[in-house]
């Protein structure tokens, strides 16, 4: 339907040479197979039922970290759930090998910050502001389960007033997630971006969020 930006231009320090591109890999005219790489304007594209339910779900496409998939892992999961009651947010965040400062908080700073955002114009959109639950694939699921374990992590200094709004997510879905930097199960691919090939013990650790389940997620 439309877009909300997550940050104002001159909050972040855009890499130079950085431009977003979308790419099509899909022949089939039917089936769009839509890939979105060096994400530079971090945002939500909403989804907004005829007649909200109350309940909302931010997701976060896969990608290894080196792109997000549009359609499959976002925008046809958002119809569906638009279509059932749902007001619906697909993320797309920044990757963290594409040269920003604290690259590998920033997929977790962009999450924070949409849920923070969603839940501080909730009654604006329709929304329980407990009902508000993130979702992810793949790589995107580290992104949600990497949310839900460091809601409070402070991955970025506060910018406005919708900072005061709980980052914690209501709810959890993390599909097919890459869940670990554990170098025997993990995706290295997603890993290698995210924290680099030889990450020291503490750090594949932090960045692993089985190792980080907590009591009040």
């Amino acid at each position: 339907d439309d877009s909300l930006f997550l940050w104002t231009d001159d909050i972040l320090d855009m890499p130079d040479g950085l431009a977003e591109e979308v790419l099509q890999r899909s022949d089939d005219p039917l089936a769009s197979d839509r890939i979105a790489q060096n994400i530079v304007k971090p945002r939500l594209d909403i989804f907004r039922p005829a007649e909200p339910d109350g309940t909302a779900v931010i997701i976060a496409p896969g990608g290894g970290y080196r792109y997000c998939v549009v359609d499959k892992e976002g925008y046809e999961l958002a119809r569906f759930l638009r279509d059932r009651g749902t007001t619906v947010y697909v993320l797309f965040y920044r990757l963290p090998a594409d040269g920003w400062a604290n690259g590998n908080d920033v997929p977790l700073a962009d999450a924070q910050r949409a849920v923070r955002l969603v839940r501080s114009r909730a009654k604006l959109g329709r929304i329980d502001r407990a009902r508000i639950a993130f979702a992810g694939c793949s790589a995107g699921g580290h992104v949600a389960t990497s949310l839900m374990t460091r809601f409070d992590a402070g991955v970025y200094d506060p910018v406005d007033i919708a900072e005061a709004a709980p980052a914690r997510p209501d709810a959890l879905v993390a599909i097919y997630p890459v869940v670990s930097m554990d170098p025997a199960i993990a995706h290295i691919g997603s890993r290698d971006r995210l924290i680099g090939p030889n990450p020291d013990d503490a750090l594949a650790a932090l960045y692993s969020p089985e190792q980080n389940v907590r009591k009040d997620m």
